[in-house]
């Protein structure tokens, strides 16, 4: 049957399965593409109030922008996750993001030729990748995984109405498109394989004399105002900045305490005392279980064998015998309650017992904060911010109420992260629209897995605005400056003077000595690695590599942080050609992913420096900034 044709019948409205409801009025194809936007050269313009924002001539509404949020949270709850304020504040975010990048992308439809469908390419999709909602549907699946015969079956069944699917598909396949469009571009030669090859795996080891420019304590500058008006006037356009901010912060997570430790204990022990008792392992899974991965299947998380789990989980499962309840078991993820359903040995012929596998299911506890702990941090929270508010100094009332993660920023760029909160944009509004002084309070996430949250308080010290800042508000950095310039200068006529010593024939160790640097050796390294001593400076370790000969000697050179060098090549081991053949396929593999990366990353932001983005969702909080700077 012609694919046309099956499309047709497939569209025959006989619901026979019910499809998840994300699927058919998903309005917005959410993908990873320039998450970082944060060029609004046309921030802050008047527009109407029912405006979220405008990219070039296109209006988001915020009946858009809403229904995308809501899109976002109905997938969470689909996924039988729930969302905290933190989370929330990111979703934001993110749904703005990703109404910019639908739009962006969505101009090159026509440009890249990818806009253009047939009903042979939706069929093919459909069949080839079917959507994740298809995929869990349990219509097609066995054994509680996706089965492709029961699913191609369903497809050429005409009682079937596939409308909703073909829809979603079709809407998706121009970005999947141009996408893979993109990616396409990037080639790894045999050459590009190869040299990489020899990065990750050649080796040296050098000797070094090392000169610390602030370890030099004789230095003389002229700090007088004269002196310091010429260093100004001759490097003023170093100090050249764009509009920033400088910030208090103070960071409170909100971390379970002992006893919430000991409640979430006693619960597990109680579930342990009801299946002991006769309860369906899985009936307290699905009720009672954090992990929102295998709590809908009884808990099950399938084969594994050892080194899959952390060290305290596996430990248990693997001493425990089959059908057995083991627990609470304590790991960073929560209390686990966990039943060894089988177990078999697939007969290692070492006899090592790393053969074994086990399948098991588990009920995650999480420890949390309890409701207690909670409102202790943000009780302390708004005593900050109260006192703050009445014009006590920041640091002087963090320190009085105990909190430890405090701070003040260097002066921050709009695209700089913001100490304590990262990128949101609703905080950045703030610090760059908002009035001196002015103090938020922000839910954050301080770790992913196990889940931590926090708040970060947040006030906004000062602004500067752009262009060259005048000698009387940088003085101390101009100072500062002519100093360590002066200290490098030493740093550096002290190298030279070792390293006519090394000419002259003297060996490293006594012409560091005469000099009064410091003489030292490297370990074996790569490219890619740490250097005892130095660390990751890729101008030591370039200038090390380069050198190519043993017992050659570098010229003086600087590091990245100012500190003069002399180095002696002592040893270089280059890779076993043999070793290629085995590492070949991974290195190309892993550069053409990197390059892909590379690519769409390049290609968008071009769109976004392209593109005039206005972002008008916090004009009515913030309006355009008021109150003095200090600078």
């Amino acid at each position: 049957m012609a694919q046309s044709a099956i499309l047709r019948f497939l569209r025959k409205r006989m619901k026979v399965i019910f499809w998840v409801t994300a699927l058919v009025f998903i309005g917005l194809v959410v993908f990873g593409w320039g998450a970082d936007i944060t060029g609004t050269r046309g921030r802050g313009r008047n527009l109407d109030a029912n405006i979220a924002g405008k990219i070039d001539d296109y209006e988001i509404t915020y009946p858009v922008y809403q229904q995308a949020i809501q899109n976002e949270y109905e997938r969470a709850y689909n996924q039988n996750r729930a969302i905290g304020n933190a989370e929330a504040e990111i979703i934001r975010d993110r749904t703005w993001y990703t109404l910019i990048n639908q739009y962006l992308a969505g101009k090159q439809f026509a440009a890249k030729g990818v806009d253009v469908l047939t009903d042979k390419e939706v069929f093919e999709a459909v069949r080839r990748d079917p959507p994740d909602a298809v995929k869990q549907n349990e219509n097609f699946q066995r054994d509680g995984q996706f089965d492709r015969a029961l699913f191609e079956e369903y497809l050429s069944n005409p009682q079937v109405d596939w409308l909703p699917v073909e829809m979603f598909v079709r809407n998706n396949l121009p970005y999947d498109k141009l996408q893979m469009l993109i990616n396409a571009l990037p080639v790894v030669t045999n050459l590009d394989a190869k040299r990489e090859f020899k990065f990750r795996n050649e080796t040296a080891r050098a000797s070094y004399i090392k000169i610390d420019p602030f370890a030099i304590d004789d230095i003389s500058v002229d700090t007088s105002d004269a002196a310091v008006q010429a260093y100004y006037d001759e490097h003023k356009n170093d100090y050249y900045t764009d509009e920033a901010v400088v910030v208090n912060y103070a960071t409170l997570p909100i971390e379970p305490t002992r006893q919430d430790t000991l409640e979430t204990k006693a619960l597990a022990e109680e579930l342990i005392t009801r299946i002991e008792a006769g309860e369906e392992f899985e009936f307290l899974a699905e009720n009672y279980s954090d992990d929102p991965g295998s709590k809908f299947r009884g808990g099950e998380l399938g084969w594994f064998g050892r080194s899959q789990m952390v060290p305290e989980f596996e430990e248990a499962v693997f001493a425990a015998d089959s059908g057995e309840i083991v627990g609470p078991v304590l790991t960073d993820f929560g209390y686990h309650i966990i039943k060894v359903l089988a177990k078999t040995d697939l007969g290692d012929s070492l006899g090592n017992g790393d053969s074994v596998i086990v399948y098991a299911a588990h009920i995650l506890l999480s420890i949390k904060p309890g409701i207690d702990t909670e409102d202790s941090i943000r009780v302390l929270t708004t005593d900050l911010v109260n006192d703050i508010e009445e014009g006590a100094d920041f640091f002087e009332v963090a320190e009085a109420l105990d909190i430890d993660s405090i701070g003040q920023s260097a002066p921050l760029g709009e695209k700089d992260p913001i100490p304590g909160v990262g990128f949101l944009e609703s905080v950045r509004a703030m610090l760059f629209k908002g009035d001196i002084g002015a103090v938020e309070t922000v839910p954050i996430i301080l770790r992913e897995k196990p889940l931590l949250e926090g708040i970060t308080v947040i006030q906004l010290v000062r602004r500067i605005e752009e262009g060259i800042p005048s000698l009387m508000t940088i003085r101390d950095r101009v100072v500062m400056d002519m100093l360590r310039e002066a200290r490098e200068k030493a740093a550096l006529e002290l190298a030279r003077e070792a390293h006519k010593l090394v000419k002259s024939g003297v060996d490293f160790e006594s012409a560091a000595e005469q000099v009064g640097a410091q003489f030292d050796t490297t370990g074996t390294f790569g490219r890619y690695g740490w250097i005892e001593g130095i660390g990751d400076d890729p101008i030591f370790k370039g200038t090390v590599f380069g050198l190519r000969d043993v017992g050659k000697v570098s010229e003086v050179f600087q590091g990245l942080d100012g500190t003069a060098f002399i180095v002696r090549l002592d040893e270089i081991t280059p890779p076993s050609p043999a070793a290629y053949t085995s590492q070949e396929l991974q290195i190309k593999t892993d550069l053409i992913n990197f390059m892909k990366q590379g690519v769409y990353e390049r290609w968008f932001a071009n769109l976004r420096e392209q593109a005039d983005i206005v972002d008008n969702r916090f004009v009515e909080l913030y309006g355009e900034g008021t109150g003095e700077d200090k600078e």
